[in-house]
C-alpha cells in the first residue's frame, strides 16, 4: 500500500489559514421567536429508525420527546443530544474517552455543543486514530479553538494550523432535531458553562514539524459519514454485532490493510470484515480502555442521585442570560 501524498510543503511548515475559513461558518439555524430553541420537528418513526441504525443501547432509554418540547425541556435524570451529533458526525455510546476528556477540559456540557463542534471533534478522532497518531486534548488544542455562538459552544480552526476536515454544508434546522437520553450516557464531568463570559484565546503552539514528531506523517482526512463496522475498526463504537469476532480492513485483493488511512482515500474499493476471535483476545480486551463506560453500580448511583434533578434550570437559566445580553 502506497503512503499518502504529503499536503505540507517542502520545509514542512503548515500552510498560512485563516482563523475559520468562509465554509466553516457555523448555521445559526434560526430559533424561536424571543430567542428561545424551536420545538422539535422530527417524526417519531425517524427517531426509531435512528436508534436502530446506531446501535443505540437499551440501557441509556433513548426517549423520543413530548409535543412541543425544545431543546431545553429534558426531563430528571435525562440531557439532550442533537441528532445530528450521530448523523453526520459518527458520535456513538457510550463515548470515546477522547469525547469526554474534551468536555471536561472546556468545562461545558454535550447539550451545549453545537453539531459543528462535535464534527471536529469526532473527525480529529478519527483521523489520528487513522493515523495511528496520539488522540489527545493537547494535539486537538494544536488545531482548534474553542468559541461561543448563538448560546452554543464550537471550534474554530486555529490560525496558522493545517486544515483537517471542511464541515458538511446544508445542516440546518439541527435545534428542532434532538432526543433525551439517560444521564449517565454519556460518562463525563460536564457542567452547564455560562455562554456570556466568553471564551479566552488559548496561547498553544500550532502543530508543525519542528513542533511534533507526527506532523509530517499528518494528511487531512475530511469528514466523512462511517458505518457501525468503520467506526468499529478504528475503535471509535464500543456495540459490536459479534463480540467472537474482530474487523479488520482488506482490500480487494484480500490483503489486511495495515494503515486505517486507506478506507479514505478516494480510490478505495476495499471494506472491513469480521473475523474471528476469542472473547479474551486482542481487539475485543483493548477497544474497551477506548470508552467511558459507568459500571452497573455507578449507573444506578447515579441514576438515583439525578432522578429528581433536572437540567433544564441550569439551560434555561443560561438562555435568559444570553437573551437579556443581546438585547
Amino acid at each position: 500500500m502506497a503512503e499518502p501524498s504529503n499536503p505540507h510543503n517542502v520545509e514542512g511548515e503548515n500552510p498560512e489559514q485563516p482563523v475559520m475559513a468562509a465554509d466553516e461558518d457555523e448555521d445559526d439555524d434560526g430559533g424561536a421567536p424571543g430567542g428561545g430553541l424551536p420545538v422539535l420537528k422530527r417524526s417519531k418513526g425517524g427517531f426509531r429508525t435512528l436508534m436502530t441504525t446506531i446501535h443505540m443501547a437499551s440501557d441509556w432509554d433513548a426517549t423520543y420527546p413530548r409535543e412541543g418540547d425544545t431543546g431545553v425541556d429534558a426531563p430528571a435524570g435525562y440531557i439532550t443530544l442533537w441528532a445530528d451529533f450521530f448523523t453526520e458526525g459518527n458520535l456513538r455510546l457510550s463515548v470515546t474517552v477522547f469525547v469526554a476528556e474534551v468536555l471536561e477540559y472546556y468545562h461545558h456540557h454535550i447539550s451545549q455543543l453545537s453539531p459543528f463542534g462535535m464534527f471536529r471533534i469526532r473527525n480529529f478522532n478519527y483521523t489520528f486514530r487513522a493515523h495511528g497518531s496520539d488522540v489527545t486534548v493537547e494535539n486537538f488544542r494544536r488545531f482548534y479553538q474553542l468559541t461561543v455562538n448563538t448560546g452554543f459552544f464550537s471550534f474554530n480552526q486555529r490560525h496558522g494550523s493545517l486544515k483537517l476536515m471542511t464541515p458538511p454544508k446544508g445542516v440546518s434546522k439541527w435545534k428542532t432535531k434532538f432526543f433525551y437520553v439517560k444521564t449517565f450516557a454519556v460518562y463525563a464531568h460536564m457542567t452547564f458553562r455560562d455562554v456570556n463570559v466568553g471564551v479566552a484565546d488559548e496561547d498553544i503552539l500550532v502543530a508543525t514539524a519542528k513542533t511534533v514528531e507526527w506532523f509530517s506523517r499528518l494528511w487531512p482526512i475530511e469528514l466523512k459519514k462511517l458505518d457501525n463496522n468503520q467506526l468499529w475498526v478504528l475503535r471509535m463504537m464500543l456495540t459490536r454485532p459479534d463480540r467472537k469476532a474482530r474487523p479488520v480492513l482488506r482490500e480487494n485483493s484480500g490483503e489486511i490493510v495495515v494503515g486505517l488511512w486507506s478506507m479514505f482515500e478516494p480510490n478505495f474499493e476495499g471494506k472491513v470484515e469480521l473475523i474471528p476471535c476469542g472473547l479474551r483476545e486482542g481487539f475485543n480486551l483493548e477497544i474497551v480502555s477506548n470508552f467511558r463506560v459507568p459500571t452497573r453500580a455507578v449507573s444506578l448511583g447515579i441514576w438515583a442521585s439525578l432522578k429528581s434533578v433536572s437540567p433544564r434550570n441550569s439551560w434555561r437559566k443560561a438562555g435568559e442570560e444570553t437573551r437579556a445580553g443581546s438585547r
